[in-house]
């Protein structure tokens, strides 16, 4: 009921879009004279893909943009056919690719339409200046982050023991945080013992049951970084419930969930990075814009040099700050 009602909201939300754009003509963009209209591809339904359906609509709304979404379900097929179709109607395409080895069809379905990438990254080489960018926060940082305050808490340690609990197989924020963990870790110089690492695909269930599994070996460990925070909160329950006592033990996650927060303010979890999503959010849109307008992305904050990306940074959370970001 309570997922109809959400779909029922965000259906008057687009309605009261469309009727703005029809109005005004969707005449916002002062600097190409015309009205842009922007698709959202998205990866699949479901609270978090509809909430950025929602905020992107806002945005768009606000730069008086037409907006469209669509849904792929996680089908590669769904995902092209909509977006061929979305190119022949729409200005610029905003797209979270099902996935990243599909990027070359998406582009291919979307002829001469420009596109930004979001939630799951391309290769590079699938990215060309000011046509087809990615917008999104540094992966590498958020493990970055987790491995400094590794070190920064176990600096008298020449030897430390960790667990990682992996997103899916693949995806940009498994393979980033993954890589700036071990990496920042191993330039430590310290001795660091992997003594669990799987792919528990961003659930709490899963990393609770990947954790008992762990706990039955007997093996010490120091710290558990887990690539989100569902992923970090799901082990530290597995180790409360087998009755261990976890004081010693770091757990470190990523996205500063509610749920992430609320576990580093009551002593559970230790550190987490925030991903500013609105900020992305905000940083698409406008890019959306310029790519339709034929301009640069280049005085967009955070985009690179090579025009082809958009980075909005990680921000560390810890004990120390939590209460900011709740």
């Amino acid at each position: 009921m309570e997922r109809m009602k959400r779909k029922k909201t965000y259906c008057i939300f687009l309605a009261g879009l469309f009727a703005v754009c029809m109005v005004t003509g969707c005449g916002g963009n002062i600097m190409s004279g015309k009205g842009i209209s922007v698709y959202y591809a998205a990866i699949e339904s479901g609270d978090y893909y509809e909430g950025w359906a929602e905020k992107l609509g806002m945005q768009a709304q606000e730069h008086g943009y037409g907006f469209d979404v669509g849904y792929a379900e996680q089908s590669v097929e769904t995902q092209d056919a909509q977006v061929k179709s979305a190119a022949e109607k729409n200005d610029v395409l905003l797209c979270g690719p099902v996935s990243a080895d599909i990027v070359t069809e998406i582009k291919a379905a979307a002829g001469d339409t420009p596109i930004v990438f979001l939630n799951n990254a391309p290769d590079d080489d699938q990215l060309e200046k000011d046509k087809y960018i990615y917008v999104a926060s540094d992966e590498y940082m958020a493990g970055q982050y987790q491995a400094e305050y590794i070190l920064d808490k176990f600096a008298d340690k020449q030897e430390i023991n960790v667990m990682i609990l992996k997103g899916p197989k693949g995806a940009s924020g498994t393979v980033g945080r993954t890589n700036g963990l071990k990496q920042t870790l191993k330039a430590s110089g310290k001795q660091i013992n992997y003594v669990f690492e799987d792919f528990a695909g961003w659930s709490s269930d899963t990393a609770k049951e990947f954790t008992n599994i762990f706990l039955k070996t007997g093996r010490p460990v120091d710290c558990v970084a887990a690539n989100n925070d569902d992923m970090a909160i799901g082990s530290v329950t597995a180790f409360e419930e087998a009755g261990i006592d976890t004081s010693s033990i770091l757990f470190l996650g990523v996205d500063a969930s509610a749920g992430g927060c609320e576990a580093i303010a009551a002593g559970r979890m230790d550190f987490t990075a925030f991903q500013p999503m609105d900020a992305q959010m905000e940083a698409a849109v406008e890019a959306a814009g310029k790519l339709a307008a034929g301009d640069s992305i280049r005085s967009i904050e955070g985009a690179t040099d090579d025009g082809k990306y958009i980075l909005i940074p990680f921000e560390k959370v810890d004990a120390s700050n939590v209460a900011q970001y709740q």
